[in-house]
């Protein structure tokens, strides 16, 4: 008896912290069920190559932000040079997608900055 005692406690926290979660986030009652009862997309063939690429370029644009903060002239450049073809990946794999997303990727231009040290003195 005390097992299915402390089930039903267990049972009644979670839900208590679920509701607590979706006040925190301010989701009315009617939404939380929907939230909860949500499960992530599954990406196949196209899709993924095309979100593969797409997080290739973020990480590519994560280690330029590093690259300049730390002044590393030669690790940004071929970080550059690495990003020109990563967007193009971008690009092709975003056409192959069947049906077209609704989004647009915009412009992936970075400006590209060879002589770092340049905006050390003024």
């Amino acid at each position: 008896m005390s097992a299915a005692s402390t089930k039903l406690e267990e049972s009644s926290a979670l839900a208590l912290d679920r509701d607590a979660q979706d006040r925190a986030l301010g989701l009315p009652e009617s939404m939380s069920s929907l939230v909860a009862q949500a499960e992530p997309p599954v990406l196949r063939g196209e899709r993924l190559l095309a979100a593969e690429a797409m997080w290739l370029l973020i990480r590519l644009d994560r280690d330029i932000r590093e690259a300049r903060a730390q002044w590393n002239q030669d690790w940004f450049r071929r970080l550059m040079q690495a990003r020109s073809k990563a967007v193009c990946r971008l690009r092709r794999r975003w056409l192959a997608l069947n049906p077209q997303p609704t989004l647009s990727l915009g412009s992936l231009r970075r400006r590209y900055h060879a002589n770092l040290a340049r905006y050390l003195y003024d």
